[in-house]
């Protein structure tokens, strides 16, 4: 997934698992990470810009958009719903 954050470009949703193909669930906050990128850029909204709704600063922004980085998942969170959307978490 490295490339679609590299290039920033929108992480498609995964595809149905055909048979006998193994499923890898990624953890919840690579999942929040790639549903944050996607929303900047459907809002076509900078790293910069969304640094300054969080009050923030720009490494702090970054770090939450990197994959290698590990992001508490109440930061993406805040991020997201500076973007008007809500992260929700469900245990099924």
């Amino acid at each position: 997934m490295d490339f679609y954050f590299e290039d920033q470009r929108p992480v498609p949703p995964p595809s149905k698992a055909k048979r006998g193909q193994t499923v890898i669930e990624p953890p919840a906050s690579l999942s929040a990470k790639v549903y944050l990128l996607n929303e900047m850029l459907k809002q076509k909204i900078r790293p910069s810009e969304l640094a300054r709704r969080l009050h923030t600063t720009l490494q702090v922004v970054n770090r939450l958009t990197d994959l290698h980085h590990t992001s508490r998942i109440d930061g993406i969170a805040a991020a997201l719903q500076a973007l008007g959307k809500r992260l929700d978490v469900r245990v099924v």
